[in-house]
């Protein structure tokens, strides 16, 4: 018994406008994840790019917001570095004067104390290990800190 594909659905503009509000207002959405949704939807040519110019007009679109609210939240949620951070935006394809904004949004004072403590777990979570002082860079490292701010502080 093989199931047949359903045919997807077509939208009208109307209805695949208002379901691309919604998805733009549960939560900040980067242009490449709009457009790729967009695609999903079977929106294209002249339909998608009205959609879109909608979306940005109306605000439910826009880079530098993004930017700013993911390094907030991936430095204050997560832990994150500048260097991880960075690396992730670029994926998304965020102009990188927008980066360079949203990362000198992270306080350098909360920066700081973010690394030290990460450290200190690092470093009684090795204890007992011989290669404890690597590990620890590593971890860190991988977290999206500075190597050379971790060895300062290491």
């Amino acid at each position: 018994m093989a199931f047949e594909k359903q045919p997807e659905k077509t939208w009208t503009t109307d209805e695949a406008l208002a379901r691309m509000e919604n998805y733009c207002a549960y939560r900040e959405r980067c242009p490449q994840e709009v457009r790729r949704k967009m695609a999903e939807l079977g929106l294209e040519g002249e339909t998608a790019e009205q959609i879109w110019q909608v979306l940005i007009g109306e605000g439910f679109v826009n880079e530098e917001r993004f930017a700013r609210a993911f390094a907030g939240g991936k430095f204050r949620v997560n832990h994150w570095g500048r260097v991880r951070i960075r690396l992730e935006l670029r994926q998304r394809a965020i102009a990188s004067d927008l980066i360079v904004q949203a990362l000198e949004t992270i306080d350098e004072a909360e920066y700081l104390a973010v690394l030290l403590d990460t450290l200190e777990k690092k470093r009684r979570q090795y204890r007992s290990d011989p290669n404890a002082r690597a590990k620890t860079a590593a971890a860190l490292i991988r977290a999206g800190f500075e190597p050379e701010l971790v060895f300062r502080h290491l």
